[in-house]
């Protein structure tokens, strides 16, 4: 049995009013039994930025309503940090497992869901959903490029893929068959954003009783204009995340990890 260890960090968030803080913890993963978790990561799509597309969606899903600052730290977070920590997680042989957003015909326009994005988002989530390269009779045939992986971040051969609707990966879709099909049981979590997607898909990751571990490097939070500049939302979210939901580590730890195993 191959073991992946790992000093995972958590936020002791007791006694009240006083709570001890962070501790680390040591994690020692069979790594058979580990996945390497992408939520939503498709950029970086362009060398710089481009004008916003024609069809109706906020910066929260596409990379061209970014502001300038927004789309240097994504891709940043992209090329310097998911990046390597994707390739090392491949050189030690974990399941690679991309979960992206899609937009099968189930009138999700109608949707809750839906309805809400088009308030809050202003955003037509079949459109931004549509997919060139689907079954048009099962899912909306389009060419948003909002789904367009970039080629050094797409999926290789090998690896696993599947398709989500709403935010978490796990709500009607195929994620935990997969996994349990690969006899997983602990996941490493990178991808956007850990206060939607990405968040609602380790909550639920967690109530189907995996171990989730987040790089926490490895993320962005929606980050409103006021509060872009050091990142104060990212960093609360992922606090949030270590409070309630599991251990983090960064990736540089990651890597070395993997490089000892």
């Amino acid at each position: 049995m191959a073991i992946l260890n790992l000093k995972g960090r958590y936020f002791r968030f007791y006694p009240t009013g006083n709570p001890l803080g962070y501790i680390e913890e040591d994690l020692s993963l069979d790594s058979t039994k580990t996945a390497f978790l992408l939520v939503d990561v498709y950029g970086p799509h362009f060398a710089k930025k481009s004008p916003a597309p024609a069809y109706r969606t906020s910066k929260f899903f596409d990379e061209a309503h970014l502001s300038e600052k927004e789309f240097e730290l994504k891709n940043d977070v992209v090329v310097n940090h998911i990046k390597p920590a994707l390739d090392a997680a491949r050189k030690i042989g974990l399941s690679i497992v991309y979960v992206n957003n899609s937009s099968p015909r189930i009138a999700l326009l109608r949707s809750e869901y839906g309805k809400m994005l088009e308030k809050a988002e202003d955003m037509k989530v079949e459109e931004v959903f549509s997919e060139e390269c689907v079954d048009a009779k099962e899912y909306v045939y389009g060419q948003s490029k909002h789904l367009r992986l970039s080629p050094i971040i797409a999926p290789q051969k090998g690896d696993f893929f599947i398709r989500k609707h709403v935010y978490s990966g796990f709500f009607d879709s195929r994620l935990d068959t997969l996994l349990r099909n690969l006899e997983i049981k602990n996941l490493i979590c990178v991808g956007f954003r850990v206060d939607v997607c990405l968040l609602t898909t380790m909550l639920d990751a967690l109530y189907q009783n995996y171990k989730v571990i987040l790089i926490r490097d490895c993320t962005l939070a929606c980050e409103l204009p006021e509060e872009i500049e050091g990142l104060k939302f990212t960093k609360r979210m992922t606090k949030w995340v270590e409070c309630f939901i599991g251990s983090t580590i960064t990736s540089t730890d990651f890597i070395k990890a993997c490089r000892m195993r």
